[in-house]
């Protein structure tokens, strides 16, 4: 049976070979079916019906008349090549295809052509050898090879890409030296300093230069005044200190896209230098400082701009009137001038001298009324107005004037009254942003009815209030993310049952009552779900577990009650706050698989039963926080596994024991086999709190000052022993350290002072001896941090070092016999007389009564 199919594909083969092929030459598919070998390509084989077409093939194409590869796309094939991420190509597997003219091998990771026109390398990891190569192909006209780390000769004609290269400014050089390039971009390819006297002046017929995101400085060659066919020019993000008015760019009146952003330009307000050029159609100006010119103010420019964005640019104080060039622009779609601080009305006029105004962005600025024209109507789609200074209400007339706008954010601004409820009448709008103003009332019913089509709605931080009340009939299917917290609203979230389809909910911070509903288990595509301090209560729904989107839940602050089911588990919660509440139960089972949590919060609660070991499981865990709850046992050495752990509360339980010293060095996962660790690792702990209700003994861990990025340690109320550890010094970004209400002994080691980032400092009520340290920082904290230390002298205290017995204990033994020579032994000692002989009995009398339960069987 296989002789037979090996005769019957001889047969075929023999045939094509006879016949010949409509659209594919053979040496040329025997080519393929080699490269096809070396890269582990599967989809040439797999085409039916198409084995001896390889002009059929997938990435091929061929020219219809001789049949000739002229085209091979072989992108991301770093994918395709059983999980290998890198393939060296053998150049000479492309020899046969003599009318080959495009080859695409983009997003490869290729290592080390004679007809090629169109060459693209992007993205790859290519060494010098592909610069000879390259140099080698006069006849590549466009060349791109961007993100491709490398530098080098090269050859081309027309389009040259080498962005995102660690470039130098050698590479100008041998750019000067191909006088045929129409578009050159160099975008962020490590650049720096000056250009040189001659940089690039022989590109005279360059159209389109992009040298953005470079750390270029000084001024531009005067020899650019000879390229007047450069059109596009974007020269943003670098650090020129050029003079508009005396640069080049006077010049160059063929520009229609110019970028200076991000520079240190001197610029007019007039934009005088620039007034010539009639064909600018896009000026970028963000981020740079204008200086005002009077002189010239009134200066018609010739120039007609769709494009103008200047944020960021103006001094305090500049008026928008300063800008003289913009009284006789009537034809721009964008327009940006944002965080210039500009005072004043809202410059209501550039409204109506742009009729076709499409995005109007006015941001961060100081503009204190919005006042429009009655009776006229703006096309504008996109307005921005938020953090400005705008006072009144928003009226009618506004939303009138405005009837297609799609996106409008007004927030951050002083707006008051009621938010109008003809703003549900502009069918087009899909963003609303009104938040932190001062609206009062209740929300407007039309703004989430069924003939909606916002997608988004904002109105947090103000003074709405009231219940929400939707009609029968609504059923918005678009709204999408709604943010109705900080504000007044009452009654229940019946309403929600209108609003299945939300990806955000946050209804925090109101005083909404009632049980939560079980249809929020009908939003299956809610992502993040806030219902934080309200007054929400009963048990949380099961069915609120089954929501598979969920990544963000937060019920805290409520008075929610019952124990969690052993099904809350969501494979993608990261952020669970149940903080706050009434919580009860054990947590045996629940949340064992949510491998992906980053912040569990269950502090505060009622719950009960030790500390789960699967905890420890939880590799993503940063934030845990199981305060002030019923947990107990010790400390679960599990935790230790979770090495990204940033901050962990365990306060106020009645968990007990040793503090382990795994707290500081976390375990390292050798795979079962013993690794030896030869260098510190580093671990990120923002923040231990372990203040109990019962208590920790035994010495504080050395350990613990591994923990480099620690913000806040609170270790009070325990009864840990001994010395404070002289490690801490390592904590070098710690603001909080409370050691108080402990045994520990010994003096406060002179290292801590080194500490600058410290602001808080309490080791009071402790056994501590010897002089307080008083440089840097620690001479701001007062005696509260001290108090109860009777052997501690020095400043803040007004115990006199000099005056004090200062006694340097080992132990709480040798602590307490300190304290016995420093006054205990006064009063044992031989009396010398009578009297002293009397007070001395009773007082030893009364001391053996007190410490020994067989007191009558005491000495002296």
């Amino acid at each position: 049976m296989k002789n037979k199919a090996l005769w019957m594909l001889v047969v075929v083969w023999g045939i094509a070979c006879l016949c010949g092929s409509h659209g594919c030459r053979e040496q040329e598919r025997i080519a393929l079916l080699a490269l096809n070998a070396t890269l582990d390509l599967i989809y040439w084989m797999d085409i039916e019906g198409s084995y001896f077409n390889c002009c059929s093939w997938e990435g091929v194409e061929c020219n219809p008349t001789i049949g000739r590869v002229t085209q091979l796309r072989l992108s991301s094939l770093r994918y395709n090549r059983f999980g290998s991420n890198t393939w060296y190509l053998n150049a000479s597997l492309l020899l046969p295809f003599k009318e080959l003219k495009s080859l695409e091998l983009s997003e490869n990771y290729l290592g080390g052509l004679s007809q090629l026109e169109v060459l693209d390398l992007s993205s790859n990891f290519l060494d010098h050898y592909i610069i000879s190569v390259l140099g080698t192909i006069p006849s590549i006209r466009h060349l791109f090879l961007q993100d491709s780390n490398l530098s080098g000769t090269l050859h081309v004609n027309e389009v040259l890409d080498l962005s995102s290269n660690f470039l130098n400014h050698i590479i100008l050089s041998v750019l000067n030296t191909i006088p045929s390039l129409w578009h050159l971009f160099l975008q962020d390819s490590n650049l720096s300093g000056t250009l040189h006297v001659n940089g690039l002046c022989n590109l005279i017929k360059l159209e389109e230069l992009d040298l953005c995101i470079n750390g270029i400085t000084g001024g531009l060659p005067t020899c650019w005044r000879n390229m007047t066919s450069i059109r596009i020019l974007n020269l943003a993000n670098n650090e020129f200190t050029d003079s508009v008015a005396s640069s080049p760019l006077t010049s160059l009146a063929s520009l229609e896209f110019l970028s200076i952003s991000g520079n240190h330009f001197n610029i007019p307000s007039s934009l005088g230098p620039l007034a010539n050029h009639s064909r600018l159609k896009v000026l970028l100006l963000d981020d740079t400082k204008l200086t005002v010119d009077t002189k010239v103010a009134s200066l018609i420019p010739r120039f007609q701009l769709k494009v103008f964005t200047m944020s960021n640019s103006l001094s305090k104080g500049f008026k928008v009137t300063f800008l003289g060039c913009l009284n006789h622009q009537y034809d721009l779609r964008m327009m940006d001038l944002s965080s210039n601080d500009i005072p004043g009305p809202f410059p209501t006029w550039l409204l109506e001298n742009n009729t076709k105004l499409e995005m109007l962005i006015m941001r961060n600025n100081s503009f204190t009324t919005l006042e429009v024209p009655s009776m006229t109507r703006f096309n504008v789609p996109v307005m921005d107005i938020s953090n400005n200074d705008i006072r009144g209400g928003l009226t009618t007339e506004f939303c009138a004037n405005f009837p297609y706008l799609d996106h409008l954010n007004l927030s951050a601004n002083r707006l008051e009254e009621n938010i109008p409820s003809e703003l549900g009448s502009i069918k087009s709008l899909y963003s609303l942003d009104l938040s932190r103003n001062n609206f009062s009332r209740g929300l407007p019913s039309q703004l989430l009815d069924s003939n909606s089509s916002l997608i988004d709605l904002k109105v947090a931080y103000n003074k709405l209030q009231g219940a929400i009340v939707l009609s029968n009939h609504t059923m918005n299917l678009n709204l999408s993310r709604l943010h109705l917290g900080y504000n007044m609203f009452t009654g229940d979230l019946s309403f929600l049952s209108s609003i299945v389809n939300l990806k955000l909910l946050d209804i925090s911070n109101n005083s909404f009552i009632g049980k939560l509903p079980r249809l929020i288990a009908n939003m299956s595509y809610l992502v993040v779900l806030d219902l934080s301090k309200n007054h929400l209560d009963g048990l949380i729904p099961q069915e609120l577990f089954n929501l598979g989107e969920l990544m963000y839940l937060d019920l805290s602050y409520n008075n929610l009650s019952g124990s969690l089911a052993s099904s809350f588990i969501s494979h993608w919660l990261s952020h669970i706050h149940l903080n706050g509440n009434k919580l009860n139960g054990t947590l045996a089972h629940v949340l064992s698989e949510s491998f992906n949590l980053v912040t569990l919060d269950l502090s505060e609660n009622e719950f009960s039963g030790s500390i789960p070991y699967w905890l420890g499981n939880l590799s993503e865990l940063s934030i845990l926080s199981l305060r002030g709850n019923c947990f107990i046992g010790t400390f679960p050495e599990q935790l230790c596994s979770l090495k990204g752990l940033s901050m962990i509360d365990l306060s106020k339980n009645n968990l007990f024991g040793p503090l382990p010293s795994c707290l500081g060095p976390m375990n390292f996962d050798s795979g079962g086999c013993a690794t030896k660790v030869t260098s510190t690792p580093y671990y990120r702990v923002d923040a231990i709190d372990l203040s109990p209700w019962r208590y920790f003994n035994g010495e504080i861990p050395q350990e613990i000052a591994i923990l480099q990025d620690m913000l806040m340690l609170n270790l009070s109320h325990n009864k840990l022993n001994e010395h404070i550890p002289m490690s801490l010094w390592n904590l070098t970004k710690i603001e909080s350290i409370d050691l108080s209400y402990n045994n520990l002994i010994g003096s406060i080691p002179e290292e801590l002072t080194q500490l600058n980032s410290l602001e808080i400092f309490n080791v009071s009520y402790n056994d501590l001896s010897g002089a307080i340290p008083n440089k840097n920082q620690f001479g701001a904290f007062d005696e509260s941090s001290y108090y109860g230390n009777h052997l501690l002298c020095g400043l803040p205290l007004s115990d006199d070092c000099s005056k004090t017995i200062n006694v340097n204990c080992s132990a709480t033994k040798s602590c307490m016999k300190a304290k016995e020579d420093g006054w205990f032994s006064k009063i044992v000692q031989w009396p010398n007389n009578l009297g002293s002989l009397v007070l001395h009995f009773w007082i030893m009398a009364g001391l053996c009564f007190f410490s020994c339960p067989l007191w009558f069987l005491c000495t002296f």
